[in-house]
């Protein structure tokens, strides 16, 4: 019996150490990957040669193991609000590849003392201060409520109804080779949408998708009958339309 305690001790002291053994090892291990597999190289694809982009320099040196490609995405969007997508992968053992898109600007939004640079979510990639870039064929958006320059920044969202419908509103507009110059928000339900000596009125309260296909019935008709319109307005059941005399 006591020979048999004392190799059942035996074994449980081999047994301890061993998994110390393995312990050490695996910490070793653990200590020299993270040391070791650190971010040194960081590729940018999907983005032209030449655009600075913010926030590498707190990317770089980081340990691969418990890098977290989230936060990665949300640092980058973060300091650089004209990214509009981000994918990023590693690829062991020290290089991080970042394939981004970046947002293409839809309009310009007038504010008290400048103009915010939006893409068709509203969020705003850029502001300028003073006049709005010319000649780039973007349409500005004048709100009924002035806002303050001051109050925001490059990545925030412009998060009101009638702004996001007009934002909706373009893009199905631009998609039927509309061009429009300026857009009016005068208040509740009614978003006017001015183009070359022609305007065309619609309601933030009414399905945008029945407002445009609307118009686009309208629109082919007048093409038809080689005529042209002054102003239409979808507000109402039945389109209300002031010929151009």
């Amino acid at each position: 019996m006591r020979a048999m305690s004392s190799s059942m001790k035996l074994l449980r002291s081999k047994s301890t150490v061993f998994s110390l053994l393995i312990c050490v090892i695996t910490g070793i291990l653990l200590l020299y990957f993270i040391h070791y597999w650190r971010v040194r190289i960081v590729r940018i694809e999907g983005i032209p040669e030449g655009v600075n982009l913010s926030g590498l320099e707190n990317i770089k040196n980081k340990p691969m193991l418990f890098l977290s490609e989230q936060s990665v995405k949300q640092a980058i969007k973060k300091s650089n609000p004209f990214i509009g997508r981000v994918q990023v992968s590693k690829k062991y053992p020290h290089t991080l590849v970042l394939i981004m898109v970046i947002d293409r600007p839809v309009a310009y939004f007038k504010s008290d003392a400048g103009f915010f640079v939006l893409n068709s979510e509203g969020k705003i990639i850029s502001k300028l201060k003073g006049a709005s870039s010319s000649g780039d064929g973007l349409p500005v958006i004048h709100f009924f409520e002035k806002l303050h320059f001051s109050s925001y920044q490059s990545g925030d969202l412009l998060n009101y109804h009638d702004i996001n419908t007009a934002l909706r509103i373009l893009k199905k507009i631009s998609e039927l080779g509309i061009k429009i110059n300026t857009i009016d928000i005068d208040g509740v339900d009614m978003i006017g949408l001015n183009l070359k000596g022609r305007s065309v009125i619609f309601s933030s309260e009414k399905d945008v998708e029945m407002q445009v296909y609307q118009l686009r019935q309208i629109v082919h008709q007048f093409r038809i009958q080689g005529t042209d319109y002054k102003k239409i307005d979808l507000r109402f059941n039945r389109p209300v339309i002031e010929l151009d005399e």
